[in-house]
């Protein structure tokens, strides 16, 4: 569990934490959805609608909200492998 799921906890039951939803989606008629995952946090983030984004040595970054971006920015080296 990631550290927003330790402060606030999930609201989930134990048999629903297991469900995995495939991070791309697609339903007849609509467009896929690109989800790709926050560095900080780790939630799952759509890129067309992410809140916040980065670049960083040539690739880009998205974030659920602009206090994981601050938390990227300030330390980019933490939250990668470069």
């Amino acid at each position: 569990m990631g550290w927003l799921g330790k402060l606030f906890g999930t609201g989930a039951k134990k048999e629903e934490t297991m469900k995995m939803e495939p991070a791309v989606m697609k339903e007849p008629g609509k467009e896929v959805k690109k989800m790709v995952k926050d560095p900080v946090c780790g939630m799952e983030v759509d890129e067309k609608t992410a809140p916040a984004k980065s670049e960083h040595m040539g690739k880009t970054y998205y974030f659920c909200a602009p206090g994981c971006k601050k938390a990227f920015d300030e330390n980019p080296a933490k939250y990668t492998e470069g």
